[in-house]
């Protein structure tokens, strides 16, 4: 089963009020009855249908090309693809697989908001719009076409305070409104930038991105990956930028396949 990694349209933290656009990186787990190793994530999932449904003791395999705290969703998309994974092989219904990864990812504690706007993205495709205090989906909408997206992939982020983006709550509900009126690139640079600069990354990447053309360049969720948009076809100086700075993959924006 598979689910898709995503970049920030706005981070949920500060007003609890997200937009994730998901990408065309699919995450991949697989399922086998057996005993195997966990992380906090996979295990919360497991026993929460031990108990509810009975089923048995499961093994599972994640096959990511991101790497996780890398802020590309990765934790949402685990989550998504384990749900429908055990939910097809076991026949379960009345699921809805994008809230209850939420519920589970904050109960796992890899998640600050449970991440409702990301679940969505990563089970849908499209862009999300969601209020993740309330779990409620406001909208969900096709990506602009003729993108490419250009990410350096980095892994491993350090713990965050949300207090430090809360404090500007206010800012990021204009930035979400933005969004939501359809302006999708202004409301991810806007984002982008502000994150960077609230949590104390290196603003140069993306001032350069910029320069080279980028229609839209910052940090994508708490970081610490950065992503650049551009016009397909425009992406090649991006790409050279990044490459000299990490891990660098090129995606595009993922249509919806799943409703």
């Amino acid at each position: 089963m598979w689910a898709f990694a995503g970049i920030s349209v706005v981070n949920a933290i500060p007003s609890w009020l997200g937009s994730t656009m998901a990408v065309n990186i699919k995450i991949e787990v697989s399922i086998e009855e057996g005993f195997g190793e966990h992380s906090s994530l996979t295990r919360e999932i497991v026993e929460y249908f031990k108990k509810r449904s009975g089923v048995p003791e499961l093994r599972v395999t994640v096959r990511s090309p991101i790497p996780p705290g890398s802020g590309l969703k990765s934790s949402s998309a685990v989550a998504v693809a384990l749900i429908e994974a055990i939910r097809q092989r076991y026949g379960l219904r009345d699921i809805d697989t994008p809230r209850l990864a939420s519920e589970l990812s904050i109960r796992a504690g890899v998640s600050i908001t449970g991440a409702y706007d990301d679940a969505t993205a990563s089970y849908h495709g499209g862009i999300s719009f969601t209020d993740n205090m309330r779990r409620e989906l406001i909208d969900l909408r096709s990506p602009p076409k003729d993108l490419s997206v250009v990410i350096i992939a980095k892994g491993g982020r350090a713990r965050i305070d949300p207090e430090s983006l809360r404090r500007f709550g206010d800012i990021f509900r204009e930035i979400f409104g933005i969004a939501l009126r359809g302006d999708i690139i202004t409301a991810m640079k806007l984002n982008g930038i502000l994150v960077a600069q609230i949590l104390g990354y290196d603003l140069e990447p993306i001032r350069r991105a910029l320069q080279l053309g980028a229609l839209a360049s910052g940090v994508t969720g708490n970081g610490p990956s950065i992503f650049a948009i551009t016009r397909k076809g425009d992406e090649g100086p991006i790409i050279d930028l990044f490459l000299k700075i990490g891990y660098t993959i090129v995606a595009e924006p993922a249509e919806i396949e799943r409703l």
